[in-house]
């Protein structure tokens, strides 16, 4: 492999890598998100009693 597609290479893998932390991140927030929500919920059921 000669330095230049090597570092094509690289810069794909690093891609790939930065895309799928920024999808998962973005995932993780949507969780907390949700969990925060139900959390609310539960809360205004239980203030309304």
């Amino acid at each position: 492999m000669d330095q230049r597609a090597l570092l094509d290479h690289q810069f794909v893998v690093a891609a790939y890598i930065i895309t799928w932390v920024v999808q998962l991140g973005y995932v993780a927030w949507l969780g907390m998100k949700w969990r925060a929500e139900k959390r609310n919920a539960r809360m205004k059921t239980r203030s309304t009693r």
